[in-house]
């Protein structure tokens, strides 16, 4: 068992379980290279560690975990879960040829191995997927609660993207600060766990005011595994997190310490900083090192790890407003508090 396995509610692992079964079983007897590049990317050829889902499946698994903790029926919920999930998945693949990533999971990613051309339509085919499992998964008297969901994961959909266009436009400006920054993970990585948690308010029947506070749990949640994830990028143990401490850096993201540092930072060391990251030549290993050091002068290591812990505290007052049942409350305040402290 991995350390995040350990960090992640027993119930969620088990609706990974679930949401992956269901997926296999809507792809299955569907054929051409469409499909093979498909089943490829989620893990379904059988080729992988193991014939099941890649991936944690967290936001597919909340939205599963919440309906059940407000009082519906988990099962009345996925087809809903399966669509997030397999929008999740098709941002996933479009990232990959974005980032010009090779590998994903321990795997080649299907833009390295079939090329970007073909990725992009692999892609395109997930995200359409995820609109037909919702509708062809849904039992036709349950029509005005999948509507509602059609409607919901399109919008979250829509923002995750136009969180990945604020992501890829900041990485040619000189002028991102932390507000522009949280607006960004605000969309594209807050996106779909807010909605993981407003699928759960709408196959619970609660009220529009809960959904509210659902959606904004989901929200500060994001932020918190986001600014973790970018303290990762830079201070995290490659060994234990598999995340390099060094490509963040090199391809100059604007990540929360670092844009934290571009504004709160005076004098010589930001000058320097400035010279260092917004210049057009590779960073050599000396030239990481030395960013890392200034991050870490200006205050950056530790004032990330003070703004996700500060998020975290909003997000245990929002979840102690919601009507999920107390074990529920319990389960994530652990997982929140992993969260903040992941090692990977």
């Amino acid at each position: 068992m991995s350390s995040i396995d350990r960090g992640v509610p027993s119930r969620l692992g088990e609706y990974r379980s679930w949401v992956s079964d269901s997926i296999e079983s809507y792809l299955e007897g569907r054929a051409g290279k469409l499909y093979e590049m498909i089943n490829y990317h989620l893990g379904f050829d059988g080729k992988g560690p193991d014939r099941s889902l890649q991936g944690k499946a967290i936001r597919s698994s909340l939205a599963l975990y919440t309906t059940e903790a407000l009082g519906g029926k988990p099962e009345d919920a996925m087809p809903a879960a399966v669509s997030l999930e397999l929008i999740h998945n098709f941002s996933l693949v479009h990232d990959d040829i974005q980032d010009d990533d090779r590998t994903r999971r321990g795997r080649p990613t299907v833009q390295h191995r079939w090329g970007p051309d073909q990725a992009i339509n692999a892609g395109d085919g997930i995200k359409d997927l995820s609109l037909l499992a919702l509708t062809e998964l849904s039992p036709n008297g349950n029509s005005e609660r999948t509507l509602e969901a059609v409607e919901a994961l399109g919008n979250y959909s829509l923002r995750m993207i136009q969180g990945q266009v604020m992501d890829l436009d900041y990485m040619e400006r000189q002028d991102v600060g932390i507000d522009s920054y949280l607006e960004m993970i605000c969309a594209k990585t807050c996106a779909l766990l807010e909605g993981a948690f407003h699928i759960g308010g709408i196959y619970s029947a609660v009220e529009e005011e809960e959904i509210d506070k659902l959606v904004s749990f989901g929200r500060l949640l994001g932020y918190v595994y986001q600014i973790r994830d970018d303290w990762l990028g830079i201070w995290g143990e490659p060994e234990e997190s598999g995340k390099s401490v060094v490509s963040d850096i090199q391809e100059r993201k604007r990540s929360f310490p670092v844009v934290y540092a571009m504004q709160e930072g005076r004098g010589s060391e930001l000058r320097r900083l400035k010279e260092l990251y917004y210049r057009d030549a590779k960073l050599g290993s000396d030239e990481i090192e030395e960013v890392r050091e200034i991050l870490e002068s200006i205050g950056s290591r530790e004032k990330t790890k003070e703004r996700a812990k500060k998020y975290w505290k909003d997000a245990e007052r929002q979840l102690d407003e919601t009507e999920m049942a107390d074990w529920a409350k319990t389960d994530l305040e652990e997982f929140g508090s992993f969260l903040l402290t992941r090692k990977k």
